[in-house]
């Protein structure tokens, strides 16, 4: 349960501190939330290593407090596949928001103040693509959006 908190305390402390209000393109913002991948810290991730994701939200209510659900997909076991979700933490919101998401995991071992993703389940190597969607307290959900290519989450 740490572990959660602190993926979620990541992703509420970016939220927060990305948060902005634009009044000046309403028409860009729709009730159904809007998720764009941004970047990712490497593509190539050793054991221990950090999976980073940055992504980037917009909503027209700002009701961004259910939960963002994170899918992992490999090429060659499949028994690596998973998806998991996560409550979003409650922050300020306001109508009409943009702000950044800033999602952490660290690659098949503990380390204190992250979320550990397991590590590849057949003990090789993995081309992986994650998947982001999100769901509003007004029940709303995102389209799905992925990284721009996979990522080597290595054993």
């Amino acid at each position: 349960m740490t572990g959660q908190r602190s993926i979620l305390f990541s992703i509420a402390a970016v939220a927060i501190l990305s948060l902005v209000a634009v009044a000046c393109s309403k028409d860009k913002y729709t009730t159904k939330p809007q998720l764009k991948f941004l970047s990712t810290a490497n593509y190539t991730v050793p054991r221990g290593g950090l999976i980073s994701f940055q992504i980037e939200f917009t909503d027209k209510e700002g009701d961004l407090t259910d939960t963002i659900f994170i899918q992992s997909i490999t090429t060659r076991c499949a028994q690596s596949n998973r998806t998991l979700a996560y409550a979003v933490p409650v922050f300020p919101t306001a109508n009409n928001i943009k702000g950044e998401f800033e999602i952490n995991f660290v690659n098949g071992q503990f380390v204190p103040g992250y979320v550990a993703l397991p590590g590849p389940a057949c003990g090789i190597p993995d081309t992986t693509m994650f998947y982001f969607w999100i769901k509003d307290e007004a029940k709303n959900v995102s389209d799905t959006i992925h990284t721009d290519k996979p990522l080597i989450i290595l054993n």
